[in-house]
């Protein structure tokens, strides 16, 4: 099918997933501003975790979640730029199959936009992008994360375009493709190998030299 444009997730698909370490340091470093000492099991639930468990953890040590989950956002951020810097994280060769891709591209991912925003700058990549969004650093924020459409759809309306592929790498990426209307393209990267999908993507593929083929 020919697309006005592909918008693509970020970690898992143009970036290798942060180490969850860097998550993990990140949590410590956010409940350190309020003076706690977080258990391995409360940063596991932050990390892995949803609102629910944010909330629950934030209770536990006496700190209020919605006040919390800024400086987790900031220190997250700042985590994962350092963490780029180091070269933990770092982009997946076949980036460059994007950059002679003869349509539109957007990028929509799950992390925070501050993080998308480095990601951008440090692997010169903003120019290829027409459109990019991360999640705001609010709870509202967090809960618009896919599978809800909410940053996608945003994406979409921006950029005026009706035929639409996402490609992502996980189930929250093709379902939040289905409900924003667009195509899917599951990239099956090697920290997927043995991944279960829920739904059936419009095209599962390798890398994005195939996403390249499929436009």
């Amino acid at each position: 099918m020919s697309y006005d444009a592909v918008i693509v997730d970020n970690d898992g698909v143009l970036t290798k997933p942060t180490p969850t370490n860097v998550h993990r340091a990140a949590v410590r470093a956010a409940f350190s501003e309020f003076g706690v000492e977080p258990t391995t099991e409360g940063v596991d639930g932050v990390v892995h975790g949803s609102l629910t468990h944010v909330r629950r953890v934030c209770e536990v040590h006496g700190v209020d979640y919605e006040e919390f989950w800024p400086r987790h956002e900031a220190n997250a951020a700042a985590a994962q730029a350092a963490a780029i810097e180091r070269g933990e994280k770092t982009l997946y060769d076949d980036v460059s199959a994007l950059v002679d891709l003869d349509r539109t591209l957007a990028l929509v991912s799950n992390n925070q936009h501050e993080t998308v925003e480095t990601i951008l700058e440090a692997f010169e990549l903003d120019s290829l992008f027409e459109v990019a969004y991360g999640r705001d650093p609010t709870v509202e924020g967090y809960r618009n994360r896919k599978p809800s459409p909410h940053y996608l759809e945003r994406a979409i309306d921006e950029l005026d375009a009706e035929r639409v592929l996402y490609v992502g790498d996980s189930n929250v990426d093709v379902l939040a493709a289905s409900r924003a209307g667009a195509d899917s393209a599951f990239v099956r990267r090697p920290h997927r190998e043995d991944y279960r999908l829920a739904g059936d993507p419009t095209y599962e593929v390798q890398s994005l030299a195939d996403v390249a083929s499929l436009c």
